[in-house]
């Protein structure tokens, strides 16, 4: 009797591979779902509340998923982030690694919308970069699954949703945005987002969310001090203002006057890209107010394309200047006009 044998693989008929190929995509095709964020959530090492937080995913960040676990969902996050805020590494296999001290922003295109904000230290995997100095970069991790949202699903549907009904599970970032609150326990209060502390709200502080600035928020809050506590401010001139403020309320702040330290990037010239500003105008574009990392246009006088010549990148401009736009036709980036400039020195 004829010992049966088995075709090698690359002899097999035409047919029986096709039908093993259309046999596997309905695998692969489950496996990826593409998702947006539909609220502000943490990004984690690993599935579950105590697993520690990365950094922050921004509303309406388009990411992609694939495996669910205890209400949890493995995403892949990716987008671009300035290069020299990034350094090399070789650490778990990752090539790179933030090491802006305050953390970075994650873009959806250079300079474009902030979709994440990355603490420092956030491990990631170059995928390219551009000429002009940012990188594109991916990193995998998890994000609560109410916090998602499949791409062409009716808004309020998220994902592990068991009916249209039911209320999400309450999250350390999720959950409706609050107007008023109090504070949960003795916190501190920064001028700016990642800024140094500049005091203290005992619990149970009353206060009015006036901004959003990532997982940062800036508060009013009422009081009294003694009146020989007080000294005047600059006049007319706006301090402790930040970004997040004037991009998110422009009417409230065009044509103001604002104190900001910004760190220069470089010279430029407006085009019809920048219609906020007067066409040739030159202009330097600038980073912050610092500690923010966002980016700032700010429209020089001749006499200052002078003083900004001279300057070398990264330095440390401490300015008065005018809000001309409170955010760019095509990005949300404040457009103020130099008042008056000067080098801060280490």
């Amino acid at each position: 009797m004829m010992a049966q044998s088995s075709l090698p693989r690359w002899a097999q008929p035409a047919w029986h591979v096709a039908l093993c190929l259309l046999a596997a995509v309905p695998a692969v095709a489950a496996a990826q779902t593409r998702y947006q964020v539909a609220r502000g959530e943490r990004f984690r090492i690993e599935p579950g509340e105590s697993a520690r937080a990365l950094g922050t995913v921004a509303e309406g960040a388009e990411v992609v998923g694939a495996a669910e676990r205890d209400g949890f969902t493995e995403i892949t996050l990716q987008g671009w982030i300035w290069g020299r805020s990034v350094a090399g590494t070789d650490r778990d296999g990752f090539d790179l690694a933030v090491n802006a001290r305050s953390g970075e922003n994650l873009r959806a295109a250079p300079n474009g919308r902030i979709i994440g904000r990355l603490a420092s230290g956030f491990l990631l995997n170059e995928v390219s970069r551009n000429n002009e100095g940012w990188v594109q970069v991916r990193r995998t991790g998890w994000i609560a699954s109410p916090a998602l949202r499949a791409v062409g699903a009716p808004a309020g549907a998220a994902s592990g949703s068991s009916s249209p009904d039911a209320e999400p599970p309450p999250t350390d970032g999720g959950g409706p945005k609050l107007d008023r609150g109090v504070t949960v326990g003795d916190v501190e209060l920064h001028r700016v987002p990642e800024g140094p502390p500049t005091g203290r709200l005992g619990v149970d502080s009353p206060v009015r969310v006036l901004a959003r600035s990532g997982e940062w928020v800036r508060v009013a809050t009422e009081g009294w001090i003694r009146e020989r506590d007080l000294r005047p401010s600059e006049a007319g001139v706006l301090l402790g203002v930040s970004a997040a403020e004037v991009t998110a309320r422009p009417r409230d702040f065009e044509g103001k006057l604002v104190q900001w330290t910004v760190q220069f990037i470089s010279l430029q010239t407006a085009d019809e890209l920048r219609p906020e500003m007067p066409p040739g105008a030159r202009y330097a574009l600038a980073r912050g107010p610092l500690p923010e990392a966002g980016f700032v246009y700010v429209v020089l006088q001749p006499a200052q394309v002078r003083f900004a010549e001279a300057l070398q990148p990264l330095a440390e401009i401490v300015m008065i200047a005018r809000v001309r736009a409170g955010r760019s036709r095509y990005l949300a980036t404040p457009v103020v006009e130099a008042v008056d400039l000067s080098e801060r020195r280490p």
